[in-house]
């Protein structure tokens, strides 16, 4: 059986998604995808609008097409009036080839675009049951828009839902991450973790201080990085091996100058909550001053 528009438009944009590089800004990403969707359905504009700080209007967060500098500037949509509104506050689809006709139709907005509207699609963006969004697809380059086209947007919106999400958790663990690193930076004592494959995780100030590195050396082998300090990368591994933790431990070891130094120490176990080991850390400061130790 020959693939109808609609099968052929899946792959395509199937095929668009596997291409998508997540390492980009996430607004180059949705401009990946709306400039690639807007080609595979044919029409002159596409866009992407989240809710403002204020839920009770919209933004234009991502656009493609003539009117995308127009649209962009435009703040504050209100969530109580036009197609967008209405899709967004009922959850609804539509689907309009005749737009100016419809009772909810904002006219405001193209006539401060200089824009005309001939047709449009409106899909809410929804994750985990919860509103987050509106796609807009607006003019079909010839004809009207056909129930494939809307069956369509919706699987694109779906799709985009899936990549909003994602970018707001990366972002949250972003930030968690930078807490963190902030939070080791502070501390007066040196810091390393490793995970279970042996390649340094954190390596805070104070560290690279008492052990005298220059530069950072996470994502190193341990063993690569501490070619003078195999003592502390004995005990790493050790606490990985046999579940072991301690504190108030003594160690002595080296700066990367060669110079011999004396080390107090305590170690964690990093695990999942399967208990399953996914690492191992090291917390200590520089004792070789203080008189009376071995």
């Amino acid at each position: 059986m020959a693939e109808n528009n609609f099968q052929k438009h899946l792959k395509a944009l199937d095929e668009m998604c596997s291409r998508i590089s997540f390492s980009l800004k996430d607004t180059e990403v949705f401009a990946q995808i709306l400039k690639r969707s807007s080609e595979i359905l044919d029409v002159e504009g596409m866009s992407v609008l989240l809710p403002t700080a204020d839920p009770n209007f919209l933004r234009f967060y991502a656009v493609e097409g003539k009117a995308k500098d127009e649209l962009l500037k435009l703040k504050n949509i209100p969530t109580k009036e036009g197609i967008a509104g209405w899709v967004f506050n009922t959850g609804k689809a539509v689907s309009l080839n005749d737009p100016y006709s419809h009772p909810k139709f904002l006219q405001q907005v193209d006539r401060k675009t200089g824009y005309q509207t001939r047709n449009i699609i409106c899909v809410p963006l929804i994750s985990r049951m919860k509103k987050i969004g509106i796609l807009e697809v607006v003019n079909k380059k010839t004809g009207d828009f056909i129930q494939d086209d809307l069956y369509f947007t919706q699987a694109l919106a779906g799709i985009i839902s899936v990549v909003i999400r994602n970018i707001a958790l990366f972002a949250e663990l972003t930030n968690k991450n930078n807490m963190i690193k902030s939070v080791l930076n502070g501390i007066p004592g040196g810091f390393i973790s490793i995970n279970s494959a042996g390649k340094i995780l954190e390596f805070n100030t104070a560290a690279g201080r008492i052990l005298g590195f220059g530069s950072g050396v996470q994502d190193m082998r341990v063993e690569d990085a501490f070619k003078m300090q195999g003592e502390i990368v004995s005990v790493l591994k050790d606490v990985m091996k046999t579940g072991k933790t301690g504190n108030r431990l003594i160690l002595n070891t080296r700066k990367n100058s060669g110079e011999k130094i004396i080390i107090g120490y305590g170690t964690i176990l990093m695990k999942n909550e399967s208990a399953k080991v996914l690492g191992s850390g090291i917390i200590f400061q520089d004792l070789t001053k203080i008189q009376g130790l071995p």
